[in-house]
């Protein structure tokens, strides 16, 4: 009965491949393994797997045979980046964002998705995409039919008239017929957690607030009240959902925490006041300030347009400040990248400027392993090396607790027992 409810859950989520996936068993070994919930290195560990699922963890028996022997490598678990946009072509104008068609946006998200895979990160949590685009990502991935990442999907987010998700670079007389989730009061608001839900979302994404990529939105600016907030995490919660907030200014912020959101994402300008409240709510904080240093980095060659530069500098300064601080106030700090409007496949960047902020390596590895995992109400089973989990592994050269950019190109990596990127050294 257990398994058919577990097979039952998988098949909601579209996480149907760990569970149905009918592999033989197999051991991989390596010098060195980070148990990342204590920090240690364990020397010569073996994995063993079966059907996908890590069912044992134990030093290396001089007589036993292993299958994969990777040498002088690091095993960690599978990375998760909790803040993507896998469909869609990249480094694109608006204008040519606006050319691209469903069909077009889809076809991208199959090479993006597998670019994240083989950047080492096994599962994502996408939050807003377009036409259903993620919804048909998912499912495919979940099914075998093309390599990626184990998705989570929020379908379109909701937006205010006027706000981050609305077309206001268009006139008035110009209108595009693509799915939108513009909503605005409590009513609105709870008609489109309800269709977004019916159309496969996992998660609920709200804009609080202006964004960087947005015309004609301030970051600073909050462009929904808590009540309208509050009709959202509710809508959820009868659907069994979360909601995921985009906020960069410290009253949206602090309007999402009260409201009693799971995620803020961005969290740009955290106050005393923000930071008290993440802190009494258990709100989790998701800053990824590797888009603003890429988009800056990259100029217009990337496609962005100059009011969109002159956000990304503002905010990029704001966003490291209040990073320093919640990592300073011991907030819950998890890992999104918000690929996508940066290049896919670089997720591993960001990891270093979480150290630059005042993380340890090891801080910033469980940010995007087991933090993450906690945050998606998937602890135990992704996040981890432990008995139990998903076999979801890389391996790096080096030392990440050294230095934590090891991370950036990993050498080798498995997703649900099957090895999708590297070879295995001679035994």
């Amino acid at each position: 009965m257990r398994l058919i409810q577990l097979i039952y859950m998988c098949l909601s989520m579209g996480l149907s491949q760990p569970v149905l996936a009918a592999a033989p068993a197999l051991t991989v070994t390596a010098a060195r393994l980070l148990e990342v919930e204590t920090g240690r290195v364990l020397r010569d560990q073996v994995i063993r797997v079966e059907n996908g699922t890590i069912v044992a963890v134990a030093p290396r028996q001089a007589s036993a045979p292993v299958d994969i022997d990777l040498g002088d490598v690091t095993l960690l678990p599978g990375l998760i980046d909790a803040h993507v946009h896998l469909a869609g072509g990249e480094e694109q104008t608006p204008y040519e964002n606006l050319k691209e068609t469903a069909a077009r946006a889809a076809i991208e998200g199959v090479a993006n998705a597998r670019k994240t895979l083989l950047a080492g990160f096994t599962t994502v949590r996408d939050l807003g995409s377009r036409d259903f685009a993620d919804v048909a990502l998912r499912d495919a991935i979940a099914a075998g039919r093309i390599p990626g990442p184990r998705m989570l999907v929020a379908v379109k987010s909701l937006s205010a008239t006027g706000g981050h998700g609305d077309d206001n670079e268009l006139p008035e007389d110009i209108h595009v017929e693509r799915y939108k989730a513009l909503a605005d009061g409590p009513e609105e608001i709870r008609q489109k957690v309800r269709e977004n839900v019916k159309y496969g979302a996992d998660w609920i994404k709200l804009l609080a607030t202006g964004g960087v990529m947005s015309a004609g939105t301030d970051p600073t600016m909050a462009d929904y009240t808590e009540e309208e907030i509050r009709a959202a995490v509710a809508a959820a919660a009868d659907k069994r959902r979360d909601v995921a907030v985009h906020a960069h200014g410290a009253e949206g912020i602090k309007r999402a925490i009260r409201a009693g959101v799971r995620s803020i994402e961005h969290a740009s300008m955290l106050d005393d006041e923000a930071i008290r409240l993440a802190r009494e709510h258990g709100t989790w904080l998701v800053m990824n300030p590797y888009t603003n240093r890429y988009m800056l980095d990259r100029g217009a060659a990337g496609g962005y347009e100059p009011y969109q530069l002159e956000k990304a500098a503002t905010v990029l300064e704001m966003k490291m400040a209040s990073l320093r601080k919640a990592v300073a106030a011991g907030l819950k700090l998890a890992y999104g990248t918000d690929a996508g409007v940066q290049a896919h496949g670089l997720n591993g960047r960001q990891l270093a400027m979480y150290v630059d902020a005042g993380m340890s390596p090891l801080q910033a590895i469980r940010s995007a392993t087991i933090v993450d995992a906690e945050l998606l109400r998937m602890a135990g089973r992704i996040g981890t090396l432990r008995p139990g989990a998903w076999a979801d592994i890389v391996a790096v050269s080096g030392d990440p607790l050294a230095d934590v950019r090891a991370l950036e190109a990993p050498v080798w990596i498995m997703k649900a027992g099957e090895v999708v990127s590297g070879s295995a050294a001679a035994p």
